[in-house]
């Protein structure tokens, strides 16, 4: 399944939802709105990957540059998983890098509690 990648921005942060696949084809289009999201510079983004049925390690990799990146720059970065997801990030033993929730709701009240 291809890649579906969506854009909010909203005022006091940014979301990125991704569906489908999240393979080495796709990251061409992710480096893009990365891009974008470094570029620009929200204080707050979320990544929604509730809805990613396949993650490789090049989509990984991005999520790792975005992390390591966004939060040079003072950003506060929070995925939203699935089962699949997470059970990559504890396989690779990144669960612990990156900052998740497991609801849009949770997302915001943890970019909420460190704004706050």
């Amino acid at each position: 399944m291809s890649l579906s990648i969506d854009l909010t921005q909203e005022t006091d942060h940014w979301v990125l939802r991704l569906a489908g696949d999240l393979d080495y084809g796709e990251c061409a289009s992710f480096r893009m709105n990365i891009d974008r999201i470094l570029k620009t510079s929200p204080p707050a983004t979320i990544v929604d990957l509730s809805d990613l049925e396949y993650l490789d390690s090049s989509g990984l990799g991005l999520l790792l540059s975005l992390s390591k990146e966004y939060g040079a720059q003072g950003g506060r970065l929070v995925l939203v998983t699935n089962e699949t997801v997470d059970n990559i990030l504890s396989l690779t033993r990144l669960n612990g890098i990156f900052s998740t929730a497991s609801s849009m709701a949770d997302a915001l009240a943890t970019i909420g509690s460190d704004s706050a």
